[in-house]
């Protein structure tokens, strides 16, 4: 046997244009939407991120020692100093060769402007691509001994910071 649904009594509802469960303000008010959650609770950490300030694992150690090795020929003493000032402290060995990079950044920084302003005479003209390419290498075999985790000590090199 079939059931039969009993008929509505009453009107038909009217469409109001509505999504659906949304009440008229005739109705009992709901619950505001919060797009935005409150503040997370004290000593909250996203799962997968580790403390600020917690010590690095090895493998980020090496990466962003490789890292500030090969910034050099691109963007000179910048790649070196933010690897320097972002991970003070955290771990001694990269804070070894970021200071490392960064003194030999600093060195080719002054080498490729000496060029420039002797590229007047031609000698800076004939300089110049000698620096970049010897700074290119030299970046290139601290950046492969940053990835075996070794400190890399440039051959040529002022070591003005410490």
């Amino acid at each position: 046997m079939s059931q039969q649904r009993p008929e509505p009594s009453g009107p038909p509802p009217q469409p109001t244009g509505q999504p659906p469960g949304h009440q008229s303000q005739g109705s009992r008010p709901q619950q505001p939407y919060r797009t935005q959650p409150g503040p997370p609770p004290p000593g909250y950490q996203p799962s997968g991120y580790p403390p600020v300030g917690a010590p690095l694992s090895r493998s980020d150690e090496n990466l962003w020692a490789l890292l500030a090795h090969l910034s050099i020929p691109f963007v000179g003493f910048v790649g070196p100093l933010v690897v320097h000032l972002v991970f003070k402290g955290r771990s001694p060995w990269l804070e070894e060769n970021a200071l490392e990079a960064l003194n030999f950044s600093i060195l080719y920084t002054i080498a490729v402007s000496a060029c420039g302003l002797l590229s007047v005479v031609v000698i800076g003209a004939l300089l110049l691509p000698v620096v970049v390419i010897g700074a290119f290498v030299l970046a290139v075999l601290g950046a492969v001994a940053a990835n075996r985790h070794e400190l890399y000590r440039y051959p040529v090199n002022w070591r003005l910071v410490r």
